[in-house]
């Protein structure tokens, strides 16, 4: 009877020991969790209805700047009270007509930089878009673009420019993208991120 109740107890044991180990599952490095990112877009690239390369006869690989986590910084939100609206033309000479919502100051390549996020007029949409020393060389002249959300609250956000991406008019003509505001030119070279789309 001893016997049975200790083997009853180890399995016990076992079985407790087991779950915890589960549930304590290595957490993904941040390497891993950008190979997965980029995974997810060559993925939508090549299967989606609706991707640019929709029409395409062949497999799409997009060319990235290798990791450099110097390119993910912490940058504090400035909101603008009433900065009103701002102009930004378009890959194909329209205009659009944007909301100024706030500033990012941060510190990169030692300078400090910042750059302009505007919200969209009909929608809660926001909207950043840079071109830098890469821009029209390495990377794409018409700018790259910098999904984000933040909330009123909110004072500070990460900017991982690693996830900065081409915007479609990289691919193709036949989209209309907006380019980067005159305040969104950074004056120095952002080596991370999505490369220049060769064909």
């Amino acid at each position: 009877m001893i016997k049975i109740i200790g083997g009853f107890k180890l399995l016990i044991l076992s079985l407790f020991l087991l779950a915890a180990c589960e549930s304590r599952q290595t957490p993904m490095t941040y390497a891993e969790e950008l190979k997965n990112h980029r995974d997810e877009i060559a993925d939508f690239m090549n299967n989606a209805d609706d991707s640019p390369f929709a029409e395409a006869d062949s497999l799409i690989e997009l060319s990235y700047f290798p990791l450099n986590e110097k390119y993910k910084v912490i940058a504090d939100i400035k909101r603008i009270k009433d900065g009103g609206e701002l102009t930004i033309g378009t890959s194909d000479g329209r205009n659009r007509v944007y909301v100024k919502h706030a500033w990012l100051e941060f510190t990169l390549n030692q300078q400090a930089h910042k750059l302009l996020v505007l919200k969209s007029q009909e929608s809660d949409d926001l909207f950043l878009a840079f071109a830098d020393q890469t821009s029209d060389d390495t990377t794409y002249g018409g700018g790259r673009y910098l999904n984000l959300g933040f909330s009123d609250q909110s004072e500070k956000i990460t900017l991982d420019f690693n996830k900065a991406y081409n915007p479609y008019c990289a691919y193709t003509a036949n989209y209309s993208c907006p380019l980067p505001p005159m305040e969104n030119y950074l004056n120095t070279a952002i080596e991370s991120g999505e490369k220049l789309y060769i064909y």
